[in-house]
């Protein structure tokens, strides 16, 4: 139990620490225009957010735990917290990237606190006062998240792709650890990957081509169309390394207030930090 609640406790700091300059009136990105991997996170979220509700209305509050713990441990905390560090840590403070990010952060937050209050009172109290945005004074007088609002994050189609991109993740971190034992690479930033997917996932693959490192937590993806299985190739990634984002780049800035980061980071240092 202490195990469990441990890793529920900061799976939610981690998602409250991340909207420490997040205003939900001026900041919050319409859902139609978020990022695939949160809308995906958010319809995930909606998808057990409903079964939960539906346990409290038969007070079967097992069921609750279980779910609960079940989404924060593998989709929030295994999967999201991971492929979202790098938009959050390393994109321009006010970016499209890092306010979509934000924003599925900030409703799962939001739900979640509600979502927890009955069981993990005290937690639910303290994390209420820690949400960025107006509202009541304590949780146990606000309301649960609403079917309405659930059901419009809610989307089937979109749940089944990133399932199956999901599974090409699995086998792609699979493959990279080898070469992390055999010294190959150190961290995964520092790998290439080569992937070669049958005719069904090279027409799921492509269209995300620019996403894939982001998914991997590689610096590089190079894809093509097999005829078999999905198969994944690492190797160590061509470059050198960016001292801000730690990915492997062609090439980094010589100039010295820049020195050593890549073009990404140096457009990103270029937003003021004021608005």
């Amino acid at each position: 139990a202490a195990e469990a609640y441990r890793k529920i406790r900061n799976t939610l700091r981690y998602l409250s620490m991340n909207l420490y300059d997040f205003n939900p009136t001026s900041d919050r990105v319409p859902l139609e225009k978020l990022a695939e991997v949160d809308r995906y996170i958010l319809a995930r979220y909606a998808e057990q957010a409903l079964r939960v509700l539906q346990a409290y209305r038969e007070y079967d509050y097992p069921t609750i735990f279980q779910i609960l713990n079940g989404f924060m441990t593998v989709d929030l905390s295994a999967f999201y917290a991971d492929v979202s560090k790098d938009c959050l840590y390393t994109f321009a403070p006010r970016s499209r990237e890092r306010r979509s990010a934000q924003t599925a952060m900030y409703l799962m937050a939001d739900g979640l606190t509600r979502l927890i209050a009955p069981i993990l009172a005290f937690t639910a109290d303290e994390l209420w006062r820690f949400l960025p945005g107006e509202r009541e004074e304590s949780v146990h007088i606000g309301l649960f998240p609403q079917d309405a609002d659930l059901a419009a994050l809610a989307d089937q189609a979109l749940l089944t792709r990133w399932t199956r991109l999901i599974d090409v993740r699995d086998h792609v971190l699979a493959a990279i650890e080898p070469r992390r034992k055999d010294k190959t690479i150190g961290s995964s930033l520092e790998a290439k990957v080569a992937l070669s997917a049958s005719k069904d996932d090279f027409l799921l693959l492509e269209p995300r081509r620019d996403d894939l490192p982001m998914l991997f937590i590689v610096s590089q993806v190079t894809l093509e169309q097999g005829n078999g299985h999905i198969t994944a190739t690492v190797t160590a990634a061509d470059g050198v390394k960016c001292e801000r984002c730690w990915r492997i780049v062609p090439s980094v800035s010589a100039d010295p207030p820049r020195k050593g980061i890549c073009n990404r980071c140096e457009g990103a240092l270029t937003e003021p930090l004021n608005s």
